[in-house]
């Protein structure tokens, strides 16, 4: 059945934040009402100052956050507070807490002044069944940097879309329970992330790894994207993402090429992989393992796609569900840059995050 659908188609001291009802505005933030314009402009979070607290929350599938203690030590390490909203102790079936008590964390967490910044515990599955149960003008005062990556792909894509908000592609709590030196990349470059030292400039690599051009060409615009089947899940919602005149980012775990060609060809039909100024490419974790004789591998399912959209493509973005998992923003302005030789680059060329004061 594959190979015809292939043929046919090619012990740590933390607070555990009661649910408040907070609506007084936070000190840094800096974004104004949402003005009655068709595309308003973005708003961004504050970077961490040594004493702020972090908000933890679960949008998605639950996990046991007792067994996290790396992962917070790790958190207050940098000098964070950790504040756990109750999500991450609730259990209502494979999901933590039901839609509305989730929805209700990220937007107490949002409003309250506390909170400078929320990380996601995991993903799992979930974050879509919230997404028409969140304030998003209220969000969209009370900017912050907004931090997850797989299932959460869903809130980035619906806070872009609906408060204009940039949020970040990075590790969840989860990433930080593993301290060895598989991780020691990850927790270095989100640490300079959330605290703003780390852009503007090219994205980060790790040692020995490089960008690589599958279609050439150059493109601008602000990053945005994630996990691939979750934005093909949004297409046909009103939360779907737009893409008009950005660069599209995708990674995905598990998938076999293809799903990953089924994936791609419904953003090609539904017409995003054109209005796209380019693609860039994270990791598909596991996409070539069960590879049979005749099958396409991942990169020819790259390839054929970026010919199909005329875009610039460039793969080898250190984000998703590998042991490296950059700081990554989404909807600040980018520029991808791929060559004839192969070789390729990112820049981001806007700070992310604003300052307090």
């Amino acid at each position: 059945m594959k190979k015809m659908f292939l043929a046919a188609s090619m012990g740590v001291a933390i607070t555990l934040a009661p649910v408040p009802g907070i609506s007084c505005l936070p000190q840094c933030q800096t974004a104004l009402a949402a003005p009655q314009t068709e595309k308003m402009e973005v708003v961004r979070g504050c970077a961490l100052s040594p004493g702020d607290t972090i908000g933890v929350l679960a949008p998605a599938s639950n996990t046991d956050v007792d067994e996290l203690k790396n992962a917070v030590r790790y958190l207050e390490k940098l000098g964070y507070k950790v504040k756990l909203a109750p999500s991450c102790k609730a259990q209502y079936g494979y999901f933590a807490g039901t839609d509305s008590q989730r929805a209700a964390d990220l937007n107490h967490f949002f409003a309250d002044d506390e909170v400078k910044a929320i990380l996601c515990l995991r993903g799992g599955y979930g974050s879509s069944r919230v997404l028409d149960k969140l304030d998003y003008e209220a969000i969209r005062q009370h900017p912050k940097q907004f931090i997850g990556y797989s299932d959460v792909t869903a809130l980035h894509i619906a806070l872009g879309e609906k408060s204009r908000l940039s949020t970040v592609h990075g590790p969840m709590l989860t990433s930080f329970e593993d301290n060895t030196s598989q991780k020691a990349f990850t927790r270095e470059i989100f640490a300079k992330g959330v605290s703003g030292s780390l852009y503007p400039g090219e994205i980060p690599l790790p040692a020995g790894k490089s960008l690589q051009a599958i279609s050439a060409g150059r493109a601008e615009g602000p990053v945005i994207g994630g996990n691939l089947t979750i934005v093909q899940s949004l297409i046909g919602t009103p939360y779907e993402l737009q893409g008009e005149g950005a660069i599209l980012f995708l990674e995905d775990v598990g998938e076999a090429t293809y799903g990953i060609d089924r994936a791609l060809q419904q953003l090609w039909q539904s017409g995003l992989l054109s209005r796209v100024n380019g693609v860039v490419v994270g990791d598909f974790t596991g996409a070539d393992d069960d590879y049979e004789e005749g099958d396409f591998r991942l990169d020819e399912v790259l390839a054929y796609y970026a010919r199909l959209s005329g875009k610039p493509w460039l793969k080898g973005v250190p984000a998703g569900h590998d042991k490296d998992n950059i700081y990554l923003p989404f909807g600040v302005r980018a520029v991808m840059e791929a060559h004839e030789d192969g070789t390729a680059s990112l820049c981001i060329n806007e700070i992310p995050v604003s300052r307090q004061e």
